[in-house]
């Protein structure tokens, strides 16, 4: 089971990689649930809880995003997709999302999203690009010396390997090996 700070780490990382991937940031998918623009359809089509629409649609949109990108392997551990039974997703109901800050400006730079994921996670965590993929699916490599890497570290580093995207271009990391 997770913690609070840890789900709400994992949230932070899955929302700012869905906010950098909006068409006003680095537009790596179809998607305007956190601009502005969103925040007026939100606020019209929502009435009690725009905000938290908004947050669940962008982070379907990435999650649709990712699973087209593996044409539904479950075997990929990626930032939507962080283990094989589910656990983690049934960790993560109820956890309110506008709790979790995220910035509402624009990200139009991988530097952008760098500062933004230093703000969430403290420092960058270690891992190595082992290389890139058909449809843009990026494998990174994870190094621990002792017992598994936790679940919120493998989300940290998949967070920070989508830096690797260019804006237009998405990737997609993932983790094939069991940690």
């Amino acid at each position: 089971m997770l913690d609070v700070k840890e789900k709400n780490t994992i949230l932070g990382l899955r929302l700012l990689v869905a906010r950098a991937a909006q068409k006003d940031s680095l537009n790596w998918w179809e998607d305007d649930s956190l601009t502005q623009s969103g925040d007026y359809l939100l606020e019209r089509l929502f009435l009690t809880d725009p905000g938290e629409a908004g947050r669940k649609l962008a982070l379907e949109a990435a999650r649709t995003r990712y699973q087209a990108a593996f044409n539904g392997d479950d075997s990929a551990i990626h930032l939507f997709h962080l283990d094989r039974t589910g656990d983690v997703e049934y960790d993560l109901l109820g956890i309110r999302l506008v709790d979790i800050p995220i910035p509402s400006e624009p990200m139009p730079t991988r530097d952008m999203l760098r500062q933004s994921l230093l703000d969430l996670t403290g420092q960058p965590p270690q891992f190595k690009i082992v290389g890139e993929r058909a449809d843009h699916r990026l494998e990174i490599g994870m190094q621990h010396t002792v017992g598994r890497v936790s679940v919120v570290n493998i989300a940290a580093a998949l967070a920070w390997a989508s830096l690797e995207g260019k804006p237009g271009q998405p990737v997609f990391p993932y983790i094939t090996s069991s940690l």
